[in-house]
C-alpha cells in the first residue's frame, strides 16, 4: 500500500488543483490551469493504478489463498484528518479510509479523469472558458474522491453532494444556451428527490445504530450485535431490530437499505429516476465520459456494494434493487435502439449498464456487480470519447443519420470505437480467457443471476432473462451505431433520414459539403490508452476481482454464510445440462450483432422505413417511454398548480392578505377617512369636539346609571 502522503495527494491535490485553476485563472492563465489540473489529476491516476496492481498481484496472480494472506490480514487504513462534527453521540471525522473498494475506485476515477483531462486539451481548444472547465473537472474527481474514501456516512454525504454540485455546473457549462441550462436544473432536481432519500437513510442510521461511522454500523450488522436505538425502537439485535413508518412497524434494516437505494436510484439514474441522464449530452463530451464512466453514476453501485452487511439481511430491499436493476437494463436498451444522437445512445447503454451492476448487487453477487463497474470504466469511457472524436472531426455534427462512411477519414478513432463496441457487447468464448472485458464482466454478472435463481433469491430469474434480453439489444444498439456512422454512402444535406423528426438545419460541417478529419494526437493518445483498458482489463482482473473475490475483497464486501451465488458457478461449468447458460449471452450477441449488419450495412433502407412507417412500438422507444411528457403532465405541472396555490392563495391572498397587507390596508382606509376631517374650518373641529363630548357623556351617564 502507498504511504499515507501518497494516498493524502491522490485524493486531496485534484481539489488544490481545482482552487488554484478557478482562484487564480488571472495569474497563470487557461493554459497554466490546464496544466496544474491535468498534471495533478494525471499524476494521482499514476499512483492510483500503481497502488491498485501491487494490491491485486503482490501475492501472485490467481493464487487465492496466498492473495488472501496477503491482502486481506488488516482491516480498512484510516488516515484521520482532523475531527468535523462532535455533538453528544453524533461525531464524525474528515478521514480517507483505504480498503479494496477505495483502492478500485481510486484507480478508476483517477486514471478515466485524467485522461478526460488530457482529451480536453483538443476537444476544448477553441473554448474561451478553459481554466473554469478544467476547475470543474478536477473539482468533479475530488468530489468523488471524497465519496469513495469516507469512513462515514456525513462524509460520504458531503462527496454525494459534491458530485452533483459538480454535474450541475459542469452539464450547464455552456450556460449561455437554453439546453444546455435546462438540463443541468434537471440532473440537479432529479437528483435531489433520490438524495432526499438519502438523508432519510443515513438518519435511520443514526436512530437506530446511534453512530454514522460506518465500522461500527456494518460490524453491528456482522456479529448481530445488541442494540439499543436512541429513540423510536425497542432494543434488540442488529438484524432484528423493528421502527415505526408511516403508521407501519418495519424492519430497521429494510428501511434503511430502500432509503439508501432510492438514493441510489438517483445518482445512478435507475428507472422512474433516470430521466436526467441522457440531457446530460448538453455538456461538453468530456463531461460526458466523466460522468458515465468514473464518476457520479458509479456512485450508487458503490455506495449498494459497499452496505452490503445491510443487504444480505434486508431481502425485500435486495429484491427491490434486483427488481429496479433488471427493469432498468432493458428499459435503457430498448430506447438506445431508437436514437439518433451519437451520445444519447451511448448514454442510454450507460443507463442499461448501470441496471447490469445492480441486478448483479441485488441477488448477492457484489464481486461481479464491482467487476462490471471496473471494466465499464474503460470501454465506457472509450465510447464517449471516441463519439467526442468523431463530433470533432465532423465538425461538431452528432446526428448519426448526417454521418455514414467516415471510417476512411478518421481510421484510427473507428478502431477505437471498434474495440469499445466489442467490448461492451461482451464478446469473447465461453470456458477460455478469449474475450474482451465486457465479456468477463457482463457474463459474470448473468450466470450470478442464474445462479442465485435456482436457490430462489428474489426475482433473479428475471434478472437473467431480461439481461440476457438486454445483451440482444446491446450489441444490436452498439452496432447500429458503428453502422450509421462509419458504414455506407456518406450522408448529405438533402439525404432522407432514418426517424420522422425534421433534422435541422445547421453549419454542422460535412452536411454542407465539408469532409471530417481525424482528431488530434492529445486526443488519440486518451483513446489508445482506454482502448488497452478495454481489451484487457476483464482478462487481468477477472480471477483476482470475481473468481478469487472472497480473497481480493475482503472485508470491504460481505456475504451471509447462506450466500453461494458466486461459489455455485464453478459447479454450475462442470454440469453439462447448465452449459447453455455460459453460451446463451454469446448466442444472443451473434444475434444482435447479425440483425444490425442485416438492417443496417446490407440494407441499409430497412431502418429508415421501419423508423418512417412508426408503429406504436418504434414511437415508444423513440420517445423514451414517454416519461419526460408524463412526468411533465403530472409532476411539473402538479408541482406548478401546488406552487402558484401556496403563492398566490396561500402567501398573498391568506398570510399577507390577513397579515401586514390587510392591516396596512386597513390603516391606510382609516387614515384617509381619518384625514378628510381636517377641513381647516373652526365650526368642522367645533361639531367634532361637541359631537365627542356628547358621546362619550352618555357612555359616561350609561356606565354611572347602571352601576347605581
Amino acid at each position: 500500500m502507498l504511504s499515507d502522503s501518497a494516498l493524502l495527494f491522490i485524493v486531496l491535490a485534484p481539489g488544490l488543483a481545482a482552487l488554484i485553476a478557478g482562484g487564480f485563472k488571472v495569474y497563470i492563465g487557461d493554459r497554466g490551469a490546464m496544466v496544474v489540473t491535468t498534471g495533478t489529476v494525471l499524476l494521482a491516476g499514476l499512483l492510483s493504478l500503481f497502488q491498485l496492481f501491487r494490491f491485486t498481484f503482490a501475492a501472485g496472480h490467481g493464487d487465492g489463498e496466498a492473495i488472501h494472506t496477503a491482502l486481506t490480514t488488516h482491516g480498512p487504513h484510516i488516515i484521520t484528518l482532523m475531527s468535523w462534527i462532535d455533538v453528544g453521540a453524533f461525531q464524525a471525522d474528515w478521514a480517507i479510509r483505504v480498503d479494496a473498494l477505495s483502492i478500485v475506485m481510486m484507480a478508476v476515477i483517477t486514471s478515466v479523469s485524467g485522461l478526460v483531462h488530457l482529451y480536453s486539451w483538443g476537444y476544448m481548444s477553441e473554448d474561451p472558458h478553459r481554466a473554469r472547465f478544467f476547475a470543474y473537472l478536477s473539482l468533479f474527481t475530488f468530489a468523488m474522491l471524497m465519496l469513495v474514501t469516507a469512513d462515514n456516512f456525513i462524509q460520504l454525504f458531503f462527496g454525494w453532494e459534491g458530485v452533483g454540485l459538480a454535474s450541475y455546473l459542469l452539464i450547464g457549462f455552456w450556460f449561455t444556451k437554453t439546453a444546455p441550462n435546462d438540463a443541468s436544473i434537471k440532473a440537479f432536481v432529479t437528483n435531489r428527490v433520490g438524495d432526499f432519500g438519502l438523508a432519510l437513510g443515513i438518519m435511520a442510521v443514526f436512530l437506530v445504530f446511534g453512530t454514522v461511522e460506518f465500522a461500527p454500523v456494518l460490524e453491528a450488522i456482522r456479529t448481530n450485535a445488541e442494540l439499543v436505538p436512541l429513540a423510536l425502537a425497542a432494543p434488540g439485535t442488529a438484524r432484528d431490530v423493528i421502527v415505526p413508518f408511516l403508521g407501519h412497524d418495519l424492519p430497521a434494516l429494510e428501511l434503511i437499505g430502500i432509503l439508501l437505494f432510492i438514493g441510489a436510484m438517483g445518482k445512478s439514474a435507475q428507472f422512474f429516476l433516470h430521466v436526467w441522464l441522457p440531457d446530460a449530452m448538453e455538456g461538453p463530451t468530456p463531461v460526458s465520459a466523466l460522468i458515465h464512466a468514473a464518476t457520479m453514476v458509479t456512485a450508487g453501485v458503490y455506495l449498494v456494494c459497499l452496505m452490503s452487511p445491510i443487504y444480505e439481511y434486508a431481502p425485500v430491499a435486495a429484491g427491490l434493487i434486483t427488481l429496479t436493476g433488471a427493469v432498468t437494463a432493458i428499459y435503457a436498451a430498448t430506447v438506445g435502439m431508437a436514437q439518433n444522437d451519437i451520445k444519447r445512445v451511448i448514454a442510454y447503454s450507460t443507463c442499461s449498464q448501470l441496471g447490469y451492476m445492480f441486478f448483479a448487487a441485488g441477488v448477492g453477487a457484489y464481486e461481479a456487480a464491482m467487476f462490471h463497474l471496473f471494466t465499464h470504466a474503460f470501454f465506457k469511457a472509450l465510447l464517449f470519447l471516441g463519439a467526442g472524436s468523431v463530433i470533432h472531426g465532423c465538425h461538431h455534427e452528432q446526428d448519426m443519420r448526417r454521418m455514414g462512411g467516415i471510417a476512411r477519414f478518421m481510421p484510427l478513432t473507428y478502431a477505437a470505437m471498434l474495440i469499445g463496441t466489442i467490448a461492451i457487447i461482451g464478446l469473447g468464448l465461453p470456458f477460455t480467457s478469449l474475450g474482451f472485458s465486457g465479456f468477463f464482466s457482463k457474463d459474470a454478472i448473468i450466470e450470478s443471476a442464474f445462479s442465485a435463481s435456482l436457490v430462489g433469491v428474489r426475482f433473479a430469474d428475471l434478472a437473467f432473462w431480461l439481461g440476457l434480453t438486454a445483451a440482444l439489444l446491446t450489441s444490436f444498439y452498439s452496432w447500429r451505431l458503428i453502422y450509421m456512422t462509419f458504414h455506407g454512402p456518406r450522408a448529405e444535406h438533402d439525404t432522407h433520414h432514418e426517424g420522422s423528426a425534421q433534422v435541422e438545419e445547421e453549419d454542422h460541417g460535412h452536411a454542407h459539403g465539408s469532409e471530417p478529419h481525424e482528431s488530434p494526437l492529445v486526443m488519440l493518445v486518451p483513446l489508445g490508452v482506454l482502448a488497452l483498458g478495454a481489451m484487457f482489463a476483464g482478462v487481468l482482473f477477472y480471477d483476482p476481482m470475481f473468481h478469487h473475490g472472497d480473497a481480493f475483497w475482503g472485508e470491504a464486501l460481505y456475504r451471509s454464510a447462506d450466500n453461494h451465488v458466486i461459489h455455485d458457478i464453478d459447479k454450475l461449468k462442470y454440469d453439462a445440462s447448465y452449459a447453455w447458460v455460459f453460451w446463451a449471452p454469446l448466442v444472443v450477441t451473434l444475434i444482435g450483432f447479425a440483425l444490425a449488419t442485416f438492417t443496417y450495412l446490407f440494407n441499409r433502407g430497412i431502418g429508415h422505413r421501419i423508423a418512417q412507417t412508426g408503429g406504436p412500438l418504434h414511437s415508444l422507444f423513440a420517445n423514451k417511454w414517454y416519461f419526460d411528457e408524463i412526468y411533465q403532465a403530472t409532476l411539473i405541472r402538479g408541482s406548478r398548480w401546488l406552487g402558484d396555490m401556496f403563492w398566490k392563495v396561500g402567501d398573498k391572498q391568506l398570510i399577507d392578505g390577513l397579515g401586514p397587507d390587510g392591516v396596512t390596508g386597513l390603516v391606510r382606509w382609516g387614515s384617509r377617512r381619518l384625514s378628510a376631517m381636517h377641513s381647516g374650518y373652526l365650526y368642522h373641529y367645533a361639531f367634532v369636539i361637541i359631537g365627542a363630548a356628547l358621546i362619550f357623556g352618555a357612555v359616561l351617564f350609561w356606565r354611572v346609571g347602571g352601576a347605581g
